[in-house]
């Protein structure tokens, strides 16, 4: 049986050839395609974290400078600007810190002698060059990280 098959003259037919080189060609750029994927959103999670711990630093200062001051959060010495999130492969990631926000408000539910700044910190950044699927995957990222600072009022006195 083993040596008619090796004799014989049937094989495997151009179609038939062609048929098996475009599936094999269909699933290897599959698993490109979603291993690219999967790299693109592993990068993009460091970058993520570099950010928050980045807004984080900056509440951190915001706190650092009001820690003795009551009624009032001040921001102004707070920079803001760009900065480097990553340098993989020579293609730096720029973050853009936005200038910090405060809005105060009055919480009834808390005590309507208490007030509270409601301070912000947004950052945007974009994970990578716009190659390839990166004109896809790069869309622009935002984190906005908030804190509230609570006091009294003096009308309560």
């Amino acid at each position: 049986m083993f040596k008619n098959m090796l004799r014989s003259n049937t094989g495997f037919g151009i179609i038939q050839t062609l048929a098996a080189l475009i599936i094999v060609t269909i699933a290897l750029s599959g698993l490109f395609l979603s291993s690219y994927y999967a790299w693109h959103n592993a990068v993009g999670s460091y970058h993520y974290r570099v950010v928050l711990l980045k807004a984080h630093q900056k509440l951190e200062e915001i706190k650092m400078i009001n820690r003795n001051r009551e009624g009032f959060t001040y921001l102004n010495t707070i920079t803001s600007g760009n900065f480097l999130i990553d340098e993989a492969d020579g293609e730096p990631v720029w973050g853009l810190i936005h200038p910090p926000s405060r809005v105060t408000r009055t919480d009834l539910a808390v005590s309507e002698y208490v007030d509270y700044d409601a301070v912000s910190i947004k950052i945007t950044w974009r994970d990578g060059p716009e190659t390839f699927l990166n004109s896809i995957l790069n869309q622009e990222r935002a984190l906005v990280l908030r804190e509230d600072y609570f006091y009294r009022t003096q009308e309560e006195e």
